[in-house]
């Protein structure tokens, strides 16, 4: 199964993480970039050394960063990837692409927790915003869940409605994650479910805000091996 499902730890922190999520073969890191709401946050001078020694192709995560602010971060990280947590990466995708050829540009894209019901976060909508997200230049999309109430977008630690990002993913026309309150314990059901490209999770295997556990990403990589998903497109 680990040949045909990526996976993303996020939330890193610090070196012996990034070593711990390599070892038990992870595909990215992600580190989150001055993004308020988190815990994991850090500034683009404290990731620096991160990225610099980084053990796997590393996602800087932002969200509402000034573009001139995007500019430094590109020039002090030079990050595999950056993703957006708000909705303008495909505005800026080809800009950042130029300043720093080989980038790729991932977009989160949010759903309703399971079973909520929210105006503009249908089928319909989001099969266009991801349609637009290819038109651009994206090279991810990432189904996520957002906390609508508190206006968290990532991180949120909910679980979304598997079934409405199955179908997402099955239209899709460029790689799709799947993001959301994965854990040990339900990610077999959710590739399953789902059948992305890849999975992203950050607090479904930590210890507590900001430090992975070595027990639950052992016991994550061993599930994700027992479930039955789907091939990487093409």
């Amino acid at each position: 199964m680990k040949d045909s499902c990526r996976v993303k730890i996020c939330g890193i922190t610090n070196l012996s993480d990034a070593g711990l999520a390599a070892g038990v073969g992870a595909d990215y890191i992600g580190v989150v970039i001055e993004v308020a709401f988190s815990p994991r946050s850090m500034s683009i001078n404290e990731a620096s050394p991160l990225f610099a020694s980084a053990p796997l192709p590393a996602v800087a995560l932002v969200h509402q960063m000034e573009p001139e602010r995007l500019e430094e971060l590109l020039l002090k990280l030079r990050p595999h990837a950056v993703q957006f947590l708000s909705p303008e990466g495909p505005e800026l995708a080809g800009r950042l692409k130029d300043l720093q050829p080989g980038l790729q540009i991932w977009q989160s894209l949010f759903l309703p927790a399971g079973g909520e019901v929210v105006a503009g976060f249908d089928f319909e909508t989001l099969a266009l915003k991801t349609t637009r997200c290819k038109e651009a230049g994206v090279d991810v999309v990432l189904f996520d869940t957002a906390a609508i109430a508190s206006g968290k977008f990532g991180g949120t630690g909910l679980t979304g409605d598997w079934a409405l990002a199955g179908r997402l993913v099955r239209e899709a026309k460029l790689p799709s994650f799947l993001a959301g309150g994965i854990n040990p314990g339900n990610i077999r059901r959710a590739v399953e479910a789902v059948r992305p490209f890849g999975i992203d999770l950050c607090s479904g295997v930590e210890e507590y805000p900001g430090k992975k556990s070595p027990a639950g990403l052992k016991a994550l990589m061993e599930a994700l091996r027992d479930a039955k998903g789907s091939d990487p497109p093409t």
